[in-house]
């Protein structure tokens, strides 16, 4: 029996508890009437960023990895982009073709994780990593990635915890790695033009079920990206 590597053992973990909270909950996250909105204001500074910039741009291919339930896909497939969602869980996979198909948008799935996924190079104009990053030690290697199959021009969205406060008890069942503040993930869009940038501390969070209350620190970033630039 061959062993078992460090991240194959981190995937399995995640997988698996996401696999038992989807099955558990018919919606997980965005459970607010405002989960499929493509009006900026319904939404967080965050999304609101987000949809105002694949307004102003006009259709083109984005990529979710780590795409949850989909709601982020659906709300940009709703806005005419072609959408392609990665996602480790096969559960989750299952609820966003059934939530796209109840929306009537077409969103391509893949069920696979982040770290193994090939991507075409050039090829996406917005790539959103939306609270998946915590869940991957080697950050380098998927922005990395991203950014080569990120199309000339291209913008990403990315919202992870932070180490800034401890990581509340709730969110160790799992393999889980904040990035610091100025750390892996700042430092590698240094150089770019950012269109958000927020450093949230303690935040109190309810987005999801099963969990008591408890609080989060986030590093938020939406960027320009310019792959002839930076490879």
């Amino acid at each position: 029996m061959g062993v078992v590597s460090n991240l194959e053992a981190d995937e399995t973990a995640v997988r698996e508890f996401f696999d038992h909270s989807y099955r558990a909950h018919r919606r997980y996250w965005w459970r607010g009437d405002n989960r499929y909105s493509i009006e900026p204001d319904q939404h967080t500074a965050y999304h609101a960023a987000i949809l105002q910039h694949a307004r102003q741009r006009g259709p083109g291919r984005v990529l979710d990895l780590g795409a949850g339930e989909g709601a982020d896909a659906i709300r940009l497939a709703k806005l005419g982009w072609e959408v392609e969602a990665i996602e480790l869980s096969p559960v989750a996979c299952e609820k966003i073709e059934n939530f796209a198909r109840g929306e009537r948008v077409d969103i391509r799935v893949r069920n696979e994780s982040m770290t193994a996924a090939v991507l075409k190079e050039a090829s996406f104009d917005l790539i959103l990593m939306n609270g998946s990053l915590h869940y991957v030690a080697d950050k380098l290697a998927v922005l990395t990635k991203a950014l080569r199959a990120s199309a000339p021009g291209a913008v990403h969205a990315v919202s992870l915890f932070s180490t800034a406060t401890p990581m509340p008890t709730e969110h160790t069942v799992v393999p889980v790695f904040p990035d610091d503040e100025s750390g892996i993930v700042e430092d590698f869009y240094q150089d770019n033009r950012r269109l958000l940038h927020a450093l949230e501390r303690d935040r109190p969070e309810r987005s999801h079920p099963g969990f008591g209350v408890h609080q989060h620190s986030h590093i938020k970033l939406i960027t320009d990206v310019n792959p002839a630039e930076q490879q």
